[in-house]
């Protein structure tokens, strides 16, 4: 899974996502409070020279004060191409000393062989192997052959296109380990710090892939590093991770927005954060049409590990925590796939439970005349009520006796 979709605002000004794109420079932002600096990262190399996204998407920073953003794009500068080196299952990359780097690229392409990795990277295998347990094998990490199966055949636009043969999806799913069988896939051995992947019989079906939190978990550690500036800012991974954050002494709002399913150029709702993360999953950037039956299906790039295909339960959901911006990417991926509100809520409490999180949610379906959108209480206090919803959209407010419920 590559890319997870959301729009964000500043100060109630909408920024596209292409937008993002090609920018290397500092920008300013003002309105009548305050000014904001931002500053974008897009642009690597691999080991052959091509041109990359880092985690496959644009990240961009905003704070309030300039000075404080450029010592913080240097922090950025040092830290992101190594563990976007790491994190990335497409391209291979050369270490310090000119010899191959043992990311996920690398150690998918060497099954059955001990190998010695990075210590971050070890951790964040961990982390999944912890995430798939969780989530009753809903996250999966192992899902790199099937995504790649899918990925040709979406775009960012629509378009029709047929499903992959059935049996090819049929052999694919059937090679994904149980959450039980994990760790004997993926052997880690934290005192060696080696990695041994053992696909066995499943060589060539099964490849390690992170896309789901790598992100979210790149921005966790970006923000621990830059907070010490002490100086508001807002972390944005492609749209589909974000990091928000002030001081004590000089809280700040900042204002996010969630894109409309179906009208790229116009929001869903908004609402205000002043310390958090956030993230959402959507369906309308990564997908393609179906004709099925008489009926047009979308199939998208968020893959149920159960079936290989994408399901249609959902048009996009939004996570809030605290923190843990790389769980709340887990856990807005699994929650598409499944299908009874009630389930979703029980899932939203376990990952509470597991991680130490107070999370809020929100997320919109197809409704009968339109779209549902049900959010959690706390949620529906966060909304921007300047920001109108939609005219066909219905809203469902869930109260904190009913997310409690059994």
């Amino acid at each position: 899974m590559k890319r997870f979709q959301k729009t964000g605002l500043f100060f109630l000004s909408f920024l596209l996502l292409s937008l993002c794109f090609g920018c290397s420079q500092n920008s300013k932002n003002e309105n009548e409070e305050e000014k904001t600096f931002t500053k974008y990262f897009d642009v690597m190399t691999d080991s052959q020279g091509n041109m990359v996204l880092p985690l496959n998407t644009s990240l961009q920073l905003t704070m309030t004060d300039e000075q404080a953003l450029q010592q913080a794009a240097e922090i950025i500068e040092q830290k992101l191409p190594r563990w976007h080196q790491l994190a990335d299952s497409h391209h291979a990359y050369l270490d310090e000393n000119g010899e191959p780097l043992h990311n996920l690229y690398y150690i998918n392409q060497h099954p059955g062989q001990t190998l010695e990795v990075d210590p971050w990277l070890l951790q964040l295998l961990q982390q999944a192997i912890d995430y798939s347990q969780t989530s009753d094998g809903l996250f999966h990490p192992l899902m790199g052959a099937l995504s790649e199966l899918w990925e040709p055949k979406f775009a960012p636009f629509p378009t029709e296109n047929v499903d992959p043969p059935h049996q090819q999806l049929s052999e694919l799913t059937g090679c994904l380990p149980s959450v039980s069988r994990l760790e004997d896939v993926l052997q880690l051995d934290p005192q060696a710090m080696t990695i041994r992947f053992e696909p066995q019989d499943c060589e060539g079906k099964l490849a390690i892939s992170l896309g789901a939190m790598a992100k979210g978990a790149v921005l966790d550690q970006l923000a621990e590093l830059i907070r010490p500036l002490n100086t508001p800012f807002l972390l944005n991974a492609g749209d589909s991770s974000i990091i928000a954050w002030s001081p004590s002494d000089s809280p700040r709002i900042w204002n996010i927005g969630v894109r409309h399913p179906d009208q790229s150029d116009s929001l869903l709702f908004a609402f205000s954060l002043v310390n958090g993360a956030v993230s959402t999953s959507a369906d309308d950037q990564q997908y393609f049409l179906l004709n099925e039956n008489g009926q047009q299906v979308r199939r998208h790039h968020i893959l149920n590990p159960a079936t290989g295909i994408s399901e249609n339960w959902i048009r996009s959901v939004t996570l809030t925590g605290s923190d843990q911006a790389g769980t709340l990417d887990v856990l807005s991926t699994v929650l598409y796939n499944i299908e009874e509100p009630s389930q979703r809520r029980a899932m939203i409490r376990r990952f509470e439970q597991t991680y130490g999180l107070t999370i809020q949610y929100g997320w919109c379906e197809d409704g009968e005349d339109g779209y549902l959108l049900t959010l959690s209480e706390e949620m529906q206090r966060q909304r921007l009520s300047a920001v109108a919803l939609p005219d066909h959209v219905e809203l469902q407010v869930i109260q904190g006796d009913e997310k409690n419920e059994e």
